[in-house]
């Protein structure tokens, strides 16, 4: 049985022994095709985190060659744009998620904007980290009101 993980939305895992590389975004483990993929799109290694359960989680589309980190020239907003079949564009809304999914800022690739607009949109990264922080104080603390005894 798979299962949607979102509460993992921007991890780097890998099984122990294996060396394939899993992105989740969107609840589903993205495999990172190459070492290339992966160089063009994080800082280093140092994040990833192991585990054995990764099979578990439901399996979204591979991260193949063509993948990169790409921003519309003129403009601050940055989109993982998938490469082969289909290819698509995840904007990127924060600078926190930027860094949670631990994107390399120096692997950023400035295109023209009418490149970008013709890729169809997949969706937002946001991780599991920013939309704690993001989240609406959800508890509430009741208070007593106060009696006066006559």
């Amino acid at each position: 049985m798979y299962t949607l993980r979102d509460d993992l939305d921007g991890l780097r895992l890998a099984e122990p022994e294996s060396p394939d590389v899993w992105l989740v975004f969107g609840g589903r483990r993205h495999r990172v095709a190459s070492p290339a993929v992966y160089q063009a799109l994080f800082s280093g290694a140092e994040d990833i985190i192991f585990s054995e359960d990764i099979p578990s989680i439901t399996m979204g589309p591979e991260l193949n060659d063509g993948t990169c980190l790409a921003r519309p020239a003129g403009s601050h907003m940055i989109f993982l744009v998938t490469g082969r079949g289909p290819v698509r564009k995840y904007h990127i809304p924060t600078y926190e998620s930027f860094t949670d999914f631990g994107f390399n800022e120096g692997a950023v690739i400035d295109v023209p904007a009418l490149i970008l607009e013709a890729v169809e949109l997949g969706g937002e990264l946001t991780s599991a980290f920013e939309r704690t922080r993001r989240a609406p104080d959800t508890i509430q603390i009741p208070t007593q009101a106060s009696t006066t005894e006559g």
